[in-house]
Order: structure tokens, then C-alpha cells, then sequence
């Protein structure tokens, strides 16, 4: 087919769960979210679950949520000490998280530097044992990693930009998931990118 430019777009259709912190994050990690939604749906044509923007709403609204008023009721119960409240608000929280995770196809995560994460430690590890891909961007590049990622998620190969699945800069995911959508595969552990 001579003229023709074939293009892949092999990431057309996935999800991506995204992942980071929320409790302890500036602005509660909405601003990044919305961003990479935007531009993983420009770029590719990929889906997003959001935990700051749910798919779905409870019974009474905004139950599941972790932002916003939500986020204040739940500081409210745990500065009066109703823990059981909180527990029980928040089981249902890390339930939906977790599920998300489960329905996507791939986890992104950011991790700002100085920030506490909890959660996203949870939601990755679950990617991981899934044998999900779980790209992961640090603030300040790989030397902010805890040495924990490096024996959890493949480190190779390694570029002046990432190692493996863990990368310096948004730049460096999207030159990552530029060769992906192209067909180029670059690796590692391909065998991850089980799509169906």
C-alpha cells in the first residue's frame, strides 16, 4: 500500500487505573488525574478509572467518594473518635478502589515526592500480583523510589529517562507508552500486556 501511513493505536480501548496519593496530596491528587485523563484520551483513545472521580455513586451519593465532603466527614469522624464510622466508611472505600484496580487493564501511579501514600502502596502491590503493567512516575525522578519498587516491578531496561516500569518524568511514560501504542513493545516483561 504504497502512500499509505498504517498507524497502530494498540492501546485504543484500555483502561488505566490511576493510582496515588489522595489523604496527604495537594489539592488531593485531582489536578494530575484529570490531566492524564485528558491526554491518555487525546494521545490514545484510553479509558481512565479515577478514585477522585468514581464511575458510580452509592445509594446516597457521594458515599465512595474520598474528596471534598466526604473527605472532611471522615476527618470529622476520626477527630470525635467515632472509629467505627470511619472503618466502616472507609472499607467500602478501599473495596471500590481495589476493584477498580481489578477492572483495569493497566495501573498508573504517581508518586509525589514527600507525600504519605498508603493506599496506592495497596492498589500496586494488587496490580503487580495481577501481573497488570504498573508504570509508576516519581517526582524527582528514580533516586526517589524507595528501594521497596525496585524488587517489586521490572527495572529493566535502563534509560536515561526510566528503568523498567519506573520512569523520572510524565515525558518518560509517554515515550514509553508512544512505542507501545506504535506496536514497537519495548520492554519490560511484555508478557504483561495481556490485552483483550
Amino acid at each position: 500500500m504504497e502512500g499509505v501511513v498504517m498507524v497502530n493505536n494498540d492501546l485504543e480501548g484500555l483502561l488505566a487505573y490511576l493510582c496515588g496519593p489522595i489523604d496527604h496530596a495537594e489539592d488531593d491528587g485531582v489536578g494530575w488525574r484529570r490531566t492524564l485523563t485528558e491526554e491518555l484520551s487525546n494521545r490514545y483513545a484510553m479509558k481512565t478509572l479515577d478514585p477522585t472521580n468514581k464511575p458510580f455513586k452509592g445509594a446516597h451519593g457521594s458515599a465512595f467518594e474520598e474528596i471534598g465532603n466526604e473527605k472532611q466527614n471522615a476527618l470529622d469522624m476520626r477527630s470525635s473518635g467515632d472509629f467505627e464510622s470511619l472503618a466502616e466508611k472507609m472499607r467500602m472505600i478501599v473495596r471500590i478502589d481495589l476493584r477498580m484496580v481489578d477492572l483495569s487493564d493497566v495501573l498508573i501511579a504517581y508518586i509525589p515526592k514527600g507525600v504519605r501514600v498508603c493506599g496506592s502502596i495497596h492498589e500496586i502491590v494488587t496490580a503487580c500480583e495481577s501481573k497488570k503493567p504498573t508504570l509508576i512516575v516519581f517526582e524527582g525522578g528514580r533516586e526517589e523510589a524507595s528501594n521497596w519498587y525496585w524488587g517489586m516491578l521490572p527495572t529493566t531496561p535502563h534509560t536515561d529517562n526510566r528503568s523498567g516500569w519506573i520512569f523520572d518524568s510524565w515525558d518518560a511514560l509517554f515515550d514509553y507508552l508512544d512505542d507501545m501504542n506504535a506496536g514497537r513493545n519495548p520492554e519490560p516483561k511484555l508478557s504483561r500486556w495481556v490485552i483483550l
